[in-house]
C-alpha cells in the first residue's frame, strides 16, 4: 500500500510520523494490504492561536471501489488520528464485507429454470 503523509501548516516530526503509522497504518494493514491501494493523511492546524482546529483527513483509495473518506477535528492531532482509525476500521470493514456479499442481487442460475 502507497502511504502519503503530509502535515498543512504544522511540522511532521518523527514522533508524529511514527504515531500515525503504528496507529493508523499498521492497524489497516492487519485486515487490508493491497498494493494497488493508497492511503493519504493530511495533517492541518487550523489556526496557530489553539484551540480545537487540529485536522486529520484520511483518504483511502482502493482498486474496484469508491474512496473511503474520514475527517476528525479535536484539539490534539494524536487524538484526531486515534479517531480517524476507528472510522477508517468501520468505513472500511463495510466496505469489505459488500464487496464478499456481492450487490445483493441473486442471480438465477440457468439450470433452476428447467
Amino acid at each position: 500500500m502507497k502511504v502519503n503523509l503530509r502535515g498543512v501548516h504544522v511540522h511532521l516530526g518523527e514522533r508524529m510520523k511514527e504515531h500515525v503509522h503504528s496507529h493508523l497504518i499498521d492497524p489497516i494493514l492487519t485486515f487490508y494490504d493491497d498494493q494497488a491501494a493508497e492511503i493519504e493523511v493530511h495533517l492541518r492546524d487550523g489556526s496557530a492561536k489553539g484551540g480545537v482546529d487540529k485536522e486529520c483527513r484520511v483518504t483511502l483509495h482502493m482498486p474496484g471501489s469508491a474512496a473511503i473518506h474520514v475527517e476528525e477535528v479535536t484539539d490534539d492531532f494524536f487524538k484526531s488520528v486515534d479517531l480517524c482509525r476507528d472510522r477508517l476500521e468501520n468505513a472500511l470493514k463495510r466496505e469489505l464485507e459488500k464487496r464478499r456479499k456481492g450487490a445483493g442481487h441473486p442471480t438465477p442460475h440457468p439450470a433452476s429454470r428447467a
